[in-house]
């Protein structure tokens, strides 16, 4: 078999990928692990942006908010010690329901010419000379089968694949985190709440490193909520990243005893509650680092670090990427003429020039700088308090 275009990974990019290709008249064949688009998600949260009614429909976001928020507050180390931050973003978060935003997806999939192959895990890439032509999945039955395209987009995420067998060290771009969705929560204001939690500041768990723990309200007092270890600060500290399983112990004492965060979901019920990774460091520069195939979203690390969601950002990236290879297509004589080195450069520098990646990569600069000066120049609970009017100065540009 063979396609113009394969997207490993059917989230939001790759499936906004294979729908913006589709359109322009490409043949795309779309392969998933999971056994429908509906299971494990990723995030209920976002921030509305045009592309979400030009993929999914006009007003079909709109129509599936379960609760909108501009309000964002921030917590001390210790909560009760200071008045917490608290300011409006210029456009409102909003919570949904994964399986009704992925059900757009597939209505907009079902109305085009594209494969979708769900419970289909890609486990190799095939390679001719030095650029990939394809990939080998596994099918329901195990069977492994071959699949030819001209481009392979790597849209399977953090943990993907194609990213690791091109050399991407996923290690370095990525923290822990631990992820739940509840249902009756408690909580005073309908804000989007964040917790500084400074290295070593936890009784009851005075070895874990640095982390922002958050907690988002949504309908029915019902949250998503998580802590993310900042991996980074962790390092320059000298503290272990915890793993899966003792993020999880953390995890469960937080609930129980951390100030103020654990008042809000001590008494709630747990829907889902997993360990998992997050891009949380900058994008990628080299969105093509290997002739043939293309990084996109979380497998490019490709995510609004402030608060904005991996979500349209991922599908933002994957409507520019597919545009752009096919802008450059039409003007080769071949389809497969723009692998060559001068172009990829070309495609690359373009995207580093896009809006939108500078203004991740502005977001996800500025992340650093703060966690930089919260968590290793502060360093402590009491210096953070001491210096709260700075951090919110700074918050206020921020």
């Amino acid at each position: 078999m063979s396609y113009d275009f394969i997207f490993v990974g059917a989230g939001p990019s790759g499936l906004t990928g294979a729908i913006c290709a589709a359109r322009q008249g490409r043949r795309c064949l779309v392969i998933e692990k999971k056994q429908s688009l509906e299971d494990h998600p990723r995030g209920e949260t976002l921030r509305f942006r045009p592309i979400l009614d030009e993929v999914l429909g006009k007003g079909v976001m709109a129509s599936m908010s379960l609760a909108e928020t501009t309000l964002i507050e921030y917590f001390a180390p210790v909560p009760d010690d200071v008045e917490r931050i608290s300011f409006n973003m210029r456009s409102a978060n909003i919570a949904f329901d994964w399986e009704t935003f992925m059900q757009s997806f597939q209505k907009q999939v079902d109305s085009l010419d594209i494969d979708l192959l769900m419970s289909s895990e890609v486990v190799d890439t095939i390679v001719e000379l030095d650029r990939i032509v394809g990939v080998v999945y596994k099918d329901p039955d195990g069977k492994e089968i071959a699949v030819m395209g001209d481009v392979v987009f790597a849209s399977d995420g953090h943990q993907s694949i194609i990213g690791r067998k091109v050399g991407v060290n996923y290690q370095k771009l990525y923290n822990p985190i631990i992820k739940g969705i509840y249902k009756k929560a408690t909580f005073d204001t309908a804000g989007y709440k964040f917790f500084f939690i400074p290295a070593g500041s936890m009784d009851f768990a005075p070895e874990f490193p640095p982390a922002l723990a958050f907690l988002f309200p949504r309908d029915n007092n019902n949250c998503e909520a998580a802590v993310c270890v900042i991996a980074e600060s962790a390092r320059k500290l000298g503290f272990a990243v915890p793993s899966p399983e003792e993020l999880l112990r953390v995890w469960e004492l937080m609930v129980e005893k951390y100030p103020v965060f654990s008042e809000m979901l001590k008494e709630a019920e747990p829907e889902l509650v997993e360990p998992t990774l997050i891009p949380a460091v900058a994008p990628l520069e080299d969105f093509i680092p290997q002739k043939g195939v293309v990084l996109l979203g979380d497998s490019a690390s490709f995510i609004e670090v402030s608060g904005g969601s991996g979500l349209v950002s991922s599908m933002e990236c994957a409507k520019f990427w597919v545009n752009m290879i096919i802008e450059e297509q039409n003007r080769s004589e071949k389809p497969t003429d723009i692998w060559q080195e001068q172009t990829i450069q070309k495609l690359n520098e373009a995207f580093r020039f896009a809006p939108i990646y500078r203004h991740i990569k502005a977001n996800a600069d500025r992340n650093t700088a703060m966690f930089e000066t919260l968590f290793v120049q502060m360093r402590t609970s009491e210096e953070i308090i001491k210096n709260w009017e700075m951090v919110r100065a700074g918050l206020d540009v921020y």
